[in-house]
């Protein structure tokens, strides 16, 4: 994930992407790979997770993370917000994602992550 996120981190810096946006960037990309890994693989080093990476001339950045496994509804995931969620050692990393990137889609049955940073 590391290498992953300082490579992406890089392009964007040579691209003359201002910081924030690449911090918000790497942390979006190294939550989106966490959860492939953990969830989208179940931490099967056998199962590959594939990042990809595109800009168009005005600037906008889109950031595809794939995994192979079942997939989730989104809609389903709990709120972090909630009380009951607070202290829970889990469940932040979608809306971490939403917060961070100015628009997020899950498809192909949410094994698929489509995160734009205008």
């Amino acid at each position: 994930i590391v290498k992953v996120v300082d490579a992406i981190s890089e392009t964007l810096a040579r691209l003359e992407v201002p910081e924030q946006k690449r911090l918000e960037v790497a942390l979006a990309v190294q939550e989106a790979l966490a959860n492939a890994v953990v969830h989208g693989c179940g931490n099967d080093p056998s199962k590959r997770v594939h990042c990809r990476m595109q800009s168009d001339p005005s600037g906008r950045i889109v950031i595809t993370v794939t995994d192979p496994g079942p997939g989730f509804r989104p809609e389903l995931l709990s709120d972090p917000k909630r009380r009951e969620n607070l202290y829970a050692g889990h469940g932040r990393g979608v809306y971490l994602i939403r917060q961070l990137m100015d628009e997020v889609k899950f498809e192909r049955n949410g094994n698929e992550i489509r995160m734009w940073k205008y």
